[in-house]
């Protein structure tokens, strides 16, 4: 999240309030605004703060000119044979950590003090974690702003925790790339160590760039002579160096930047909108026509860096809306918008952002509809903005919770700010009442499983997949579900198709409720077809190897011009002692 240059917030409301027009021409965009525009980015990680990274890592870093972000659990540093995340390893003494950021310019975030996993901790031992970890290094002369979870364990509730005290998160099974303009709170990555190959690594890094994603690499140890066990997290220092030689070839030839994790988002010191923070309350231009549903709350439910404030909703029987003050644009522009959101409830309907437009004199005429969430979810919502015509005068961001949706949810550092040049912006006018914005539904029939294993929904293993009624499912709808358990074979759950759009992207989200595993996986796959439906391609997606329940969230866009219909296959590998619940499958169109 992006620390908002306060006086110049309040300068600009000031400003706007006592004179009637604003004229900038030129303008360009600050230089205190970063990643603009889609760009290829490559960021080497390096987790628990082992001793390699200042004695192996840092040093072939830096024949490229590079930099790498290292994890610290501040309780391991200078441990031997106590620490929880590996008690045979050598860990860096905090001397040592300094260097790795002064002498070799590496950034620093925070990874718990004792590595514990999150998700079995109370809400107060995880307070702890992440507060005392962030003091403890601040104590030390480092200021971290990324957050990584010990082996990649979090739960929305964690999340809401995290992003209080740190402005990004990133956990080690969110796999992919990050499209841009990100999602701070989900940092997908890519892992390296044993068992990888450096030819895997830059075949990933070409498909960075070719799409103008950013690929974040997570290492652990750096050995001279690694492991070769492919679970084991350990990476050879001449296969690291193999990696960095190809960014920097990449780099030279304009075609990717390597950024630390902090300076990989987007970020401005500009915000046009006063009050993002709401620490002045819904005042300053913020509004709301159901103030018995939206209101301000102060105990910590926002994000870093002003985290006390932020603003409730509670859905009530119709949509509750939050409107923020009135911004002049340029019609020609475009801008970012960055908005924390914690859905700490909901059964139903979504919590969505809408943009009213006006002309010059103060009538509305159009309005953009632009995301919305349908989940209990932590993130950041971020998404750009250009006026549908020119007769654009000025804008207003509603934020909006539909009714009857049992939603509770926390909204906080509300962001804009210009990622274009700007030449002309005029008043703001009051606009009429808002125009509501449309509600989108799944695009999966029997999403809940209230049909048992029917409506398009089929398995190649009737024994070990089969419907359960005894509320074992999400709960957003506990009842239905899917119990899966293992076989002496693959076997798999199939969705029914969904009709996808080569140049449109989707979002799908389900719950997996892991009970028991002793080895292999639950993963997910993407089948993809031709309109006479016949299988042509499909995509690995992810997959869970451990005791966890949440939302499995996964990003997907069509192979190819020729699909027409895709579906989801859920597959559990054989003899892996797998005992699951699958639920609340969500097929969205973004």
């Amino acid at each position: 999240m992006t620390i908002i240059n306060w006086s110049l917030t309040k300068f600009v409301g000031v400003f706007i309030a006592s004179f009637a027009f604003i004229v900038v021409t030129p303008f360009t965009v600050a230089a205190a605004t970063t990643n603009v525009a889609p760009a290829a980015q490559v960021t080497f990680t390096f987790d628990d703060g082992l001793k390699s990274a200042l004695t192996q890592a840092a040093p072939v870093l830096a024949k490229y000119n590079m930099t790498g972000t290292s994890y610290i659990p501040t309780g391991c540093i200078g441990s031997v044979g106590t620490c929880h995340a590996d008690k045979t390893a050598a860990y860096m003494s905090w001397a040592q950590v300094t260097d790795l950021q002064n002498k070799y310019g590496w950034e620093i975030g925070a990874h718990t003090i004792n590595h514990f996993p999150l998700t079995t901790l109370t809400d107060a031992q995880k307070e702890q974690e992440l507060y005392q970890s962030k003091q403890d290094l601040l104590s030390h002369g480092f200021n971290a702003t990324s957050f990584a979870s010990p082996g990649g364990d979090y739960d929305m509730a964690t999340l809401a925790i995290v992003a209080k005290y740190y402005s990004s998160h990133r956990g080690f099974w969110d796999q992919g790339t990050n499209k841009w303009p990100h999602s701070e709170y989900i940092i997908r990555v890519k892992q390296v160590q044993a068992g990888v190959s450096v030819a895997s690594v830059k075949t990933a890094i070409d498909q960075a760039i070719a799409n103008k994603e950013w690929l974040v690499l997570v290492f652990h140890d750096i050995k001279v002579k690694a492991s070769s066990k492919a679970a084991d997290y350990e990476y050879s220092t001449a296969n690291l160096n193999s990696i960095a030689s190809y960014v920097n070839t990449k780099r030279a030839a304009g075609l990717v930047k390597v950024p630390n994790i902090r300076d990989g988002v987007v970020t401005s010191d500009t915000n046009l909108f006063a009050n993002g923070t709401f620490g002045n309350g819904i005042s300053d231009g913020w509004t709301t026509d159901t103030p018995n549903n939206v209101q301000l709350n102060t105990a910590l439910k926002g994000s870093y860096p002003e985290a006390v404030n932020s603003i409730k909703f509670v859905a009530g029987a119709t949509n509750a809306h939050l409107f923020s003050p009135k911004v002049v644009i340029d019609p020609n522009a475009t801008y970012m918008f960055k908005n924390f959101l914690d859905v700490n409830q909901l059964t139903t309907g979504e919590i969505g952002f809408y943009i009213d437009e006006y002309n010059a004199a103060g009538n509305w005429i159009s309005g953009q509809w632009k995301v919305a969430e349908r989940s209990v979810f932590v993130e950041n919502l971020n998404f750009t903005c250009k006026a549908t015509s020119s007769a654009v005068a000025t804008t207003r961001l509603q934020v909006y919770a539909t009714g009857n949706s049992g939603i509770v949810a926390y909204v906080d550092n509300i962001q804009m700010f210009p990622v274009t040049a700007v030449t002309i912006v005029t008043p703001p006018v009051e606009p009429p009442a808002p125009v509501e914005p449309p509600v989108v539904t799944s695009l999966i029939a029997n999403s809940t499983f209230d049909a048992g294993l029917a409506e398009g929904w089929t398995t190649n293993g009737p024994l070990q997949i089969m419907a359960d009624a005894s509320n074992n499912g999400s709960t957003r709808n506990p009842t239905n579900s899917i119990k899966i358990e293992s076989a002496d074979e693959y076997v798999h759950l199939f969705s029914p198709k969904v009709a996808v759009a080569s140049l449109t992207d989707y979002s799908i989200t389900s719950y997996l409720d892991i009970r028991q595993i002793s080895s292999g996986e639950v993963g997910f796959y993407i089948d993809e077809y031709d309109v006479a439906g016949n299988w042509i391609s499909g995509q690995w997606k992810a997959a869970k190897s451990s005791v966890a329940k949440g939302d499995v969230s996964l990003a997907y866009s069509p192979s190819s011009v020729n699909v027409a219909t895709a579906s989801l296959q859920v597959c559990v590998t054989s003899n892996s002692n797998v005992i699951a619940y699958f639920d609340d499958v969500r097929w969205y169109a973004l």
